[in-house]
């Protein structure tokens, strides 16, 4: 439950009741202590909390900055917006691994921007001046809503972290990789947020890969099905900023039309179509690989509920 406000500074500030003593509250309460989250020089794209207020009930109150517009691929229309959009995301969730919190949940309505209008103004008034907005670079996105996050101990392992298989069905399940429909057992929570946020980029933003074909082989890093190769969050913010630092300034300005389609997703050939033959052949260790046999198997036993259980109970005594 939400509600807009003002506090005492008279800053516009979104109210959110949370669970006292969740592991909401617990995640919010060490993020009111990143500095990072409240420097403008250093960001780290994630909605930082003012304050958390505790009742002598089982609710809190966490209180917010007042941020506007979830995230929506039609208000980008340059190249220059994509690659803000995309640092802003791996930024964000570079840093939320780096505190060893798996946002569990990433999709469209969980991205704010930090730019919002009154509600009495025209649609399209308001998207013509968000766009303005993005084309002058004054805005910032940002991850939020933590509460089916995860904070894990500091030293836990990014590449080799485990948790329970049937975690991985929180939250919205548009953009959730295979990591879970073979019957595993375990799964990564932190390459499983990496997945998330990967098929999120090819759903919208391959569009954009004519212009900067090395989006492609990021793209495919980032949701390769082969969890052990996939990129890590800091891994792939740093192959983005070098796929940065070589974009012309005029390729920047470039315009572009972004259409959302699911069939990306599920065919990584719909992408990296739109490369070269011969960026395909010098990138091709970045293209996911087909599925294994095993694989296709897996996927087919647990393609019924029960086939799902008896799957998921074989692979957890066997250690398959």
């Amino acid at each position: 439950m939400f509600a807009p406000g003002f506090d005492a500074k008279q800053r516009n500030v979104l109210v959110k009741i949370i669970v006292k003593d969740s592991s909401e509250e617990r995640i919010n309460l060490h993020l009111s202590q990143c500095k990072e989250l409240y420097d403008c020089r250093a960001f780290a794209c994630v909605v930082p909390p003012i304050a958390i207020v505790r009742s002598p009930h089982r609710f809190s109150f966490l209180v917010m900055p007042l941020w506007g517009y979830r995230f929506r691929a039609s208000d980008l229309d340059t190249v220059q917006g994509v690659m803000d959009f995309i640092r802003c995301m791996l930024t964000g969730l570079s840093f939320l691994h780096e505190h060893r919190i798996a946002h569990r949940d990433i999709h469209d309505a969980n991205i704010l921007v930090n730019w919002y209008c009154y509600h009495d103004v025209e649609r399209n008034t308001v998207q013509q001046e968000l766009r303005r907005q993005i084309r002058s670079r004054t805005v910032t996105y940002a991850l939020f809503d933590f509460n089916l996050s995860l904070q894990l101990p500091p030293g836990t392992s990014l590449k080799t972290c485990q948790r329970p298989a049937s975690e991985g069905l929180l939250g919205v399940g548009l953009y959730h990789p295979d990591d879970i429909y073979q019957g595993q057992p375990y799964y990564n929570p932190f390459a499983y947020d990496v997945g998330c946020l990967g098929f999120m980029f090819i759903h919208n933003l391959t569009d954009a890969i004519p212009a900067v074909p090395m989006l492609a082989p990021l793209f495919g890093k980032m949701t390769t099905h082969i969890v052990d190769d996939r990129f890590t969050a800091a891994e792939a913010l740093e192959f983005f900023r070098r796929i940065e630092a070589e974009v012309s300034p005029e390729t920047l300005q470039s315009s572009v039309t972004l259409q959302p389609d699911y069939q990306r997703m599920h065919d990584p050939k719909l992408y990296w179509c739109r490369t070269s033959p011969e960026f395909r052949s010098l990138w091709e260790s970045h293209f996911p690989p087909p599925h294994t046999w095993r694989f296709r198997l897996f996927r087919w036993i647990a393609s019924t509920p029960n086939g799902f259980q008896i799957l998921a109970f074989t692979r957890r005594i066997l250690r398959l």
